[in-house]
C-alpha cells in the first residue's frame, strides 16, 4: 500500500483543509489504514535526511503489524495565493537574530501554514528501502578503449531491457513526431516529487535511429539531425509552455539509462541540477562535432557510477584481469 497525504490547499480562512477531502470510494480506505494507524507508528531508524528538500524518511513498524514500513516526511511548500494569511496575530514569533536592519525570526504561523506531506508505503518491500540507501559514487574515466572493450557491450547486452518504447506508444505523451526515417519523437516526460514552479517541464526526444545508443556514436553525419531536433523541439516548448526558448536547455546524459539515444530538454529552473560530469549540452556536442567530426570516438569521457552499479562492476573486472 503506498498512499499520499499531501493533496489539499488553504481555504478563505487560509486553513489547511478544504481539498484534503479524499474520494468516497478509498475515503473508509484511507482513514482505517493510515489516518488511525499513523498513532500506533512506532520509529525503528531515519534512513535518509535532506536539508535542501526539508525531508526525512524513517523505517518502522505499525503495533501489531510486523511488516516493515517507510514514511516520507516534507515539509509543504507555501501557497502563495494565500500568503497574506501568514502575516496575522496569530502567527507566534521568536527573534533568533537582529543586527541593524537584518532581523531573523523562528515563525509559528496558523496550522494553514505548518503542515507537513506524509507519504506512507505499508508493507515496504526491500527494492523500496533501496531507493533510500545514499550509494558512495565512484569516478570512471572511460577511454576509447575502454568505451570498446567493456561499456559498448554492456550498452548492447542491455538493450532489450533498457529500450523506451512505453512513452512512444502513449500517444498522450506525444508532443510531435517527426517520422522521418532519420527522425524522432518529442514526449513529455514525468516529473516526479518536484516542488518547483508552475512553469518547469522537461520533455525528451527519442532519436528513430536504433544504431545511436549514445553522445558515443555521434559523428559529423549526424549535425543535421541534431541541428534540426535542436530548431524543432525548442519551437515546439517554447509555444506549448509558453517559455522562452532562452529558458530552455537541451542536453544528453551519459551513460546512458534508455535505447536508442535520447535528447532532454528542461526549463533551467529547477530543483536539483544534473550532475555536470553526466549531462553533455547539445549546443557543446554540435560546436564539438563541427571542429572535429569524430570528437566523441576519441575522447575520455568522465563520469560518476554508485558502488553497486553493474556497468562499475564490468569495468573493475576488465580492469583487474589487464
Amino acid at each position: 500500500m503506498a498512499v499520499d497525504l499531501t493533496t489539499g490547499t488553504y481555504d478563505e480562512s487560509g486553513i489547511f483543509s478544504k481539498h484534503n477531502e479524499v474520494p468516497k470510494s478509498i475515503e473508509k480506505k484511507t482513514n482505517d489504514d493510515v489516518a488511525d494507524s499513523l498513532k500506533s507508528f512506532q520509529v525503528l531508524k531515519i534512513l535518509k535526511e535532506c536539508l535542501s528538500t526539508k525531508s526525512v524518511v524513517v523505517e518502522g513498524r505499525f503495533v501489531g503489524d510486523e511488516r516493515p514500513a517507510i514514511i516520507i516526511i516534507e515539509k509543504l511548500p507555501f501557497d502563495s495565493r494565500d500568503i497574506s494569511q501568514l502575516f496575522t496575530s496569530d502567527s507566534r514569533l521568536e527573534l533568533k537574530f537582529w543586527n541593524n536592519i537584518y532581523g531573523n525570526y523562528h515563525v509559528y504561523p496558523q496550522n494553514g501554514f505548518n503542515g507537513i506531506g506524509v507519504q506512507v508505503i505499508h508493507p515496504a518491500s526491500e527494492n523500496d528501502f533501496l531507493k533510500f540507501v545514499d550509494i558512495p559514487l565512484v569516478m570512471v574515466n572511460e577511454t576509447k578503449e575502454l568505451y570498446e572493450a567493456v561499456t559498448l557491450p554492456y550498452f548492447k547486452r542491455n538493450l532489450q531491457k533498457c529500450q523506451d518504447v512505453t512513452y512512444i506508444t502513449n500517444n498522450e505523451n506525444k508532443i510531435y513526431n517527426d517520422q522521418n526515417e532519420n527522425g524522432f519523437v518529442l514526449l513529455k516526460d514525468d516529473l516526479e516529487n518536484c516542488s518547483c514552479t508552475n512553469t518547469h517541464f522537461r520533455a525528451k526526444a527519442i532519436i528513430s535511429q536504433k544504431e545511436l545508443l549514445s553522445v558515443r556514436d555521434l559523428t559529423a553525419v549526424d549535425l543535421p539531425l541534431l541541428i534540426k531536433l535542436r530548431k524543432k523541439c525548442l519551437e515546439e516548448l517554447s509555444t506549448k509552455y509558453n517559455v522562452p526558448i532562452s529558458k530552455i536547455e537541451s542536453y544528453i546524459t551519459y551513460p546512458p539509462t534508455n535505447f536508442p539515444l535520447h535528447v532532454f530538454f528542461e526549463t533551467v529552473e529547477k530543483d536539483s541540477m544534473i550532475p555536470t560530469e553526466k549531462a553533455h549540452h547539445l549546443e557543446t556536442i554540435i560546436s564539438n562535432l563541427q571542429l572535429i567530426p569524430d570528437y566523441y570516438q576519441k575522447i575520455t569521457l568522465i563520469y560518476s557510477l554508485p558502488e553497486n552499479d553493474t556497468l562499475l562492476k564490468s569495468i573493475t573486472e576488465h580492469e583487474s584481469n589487464k
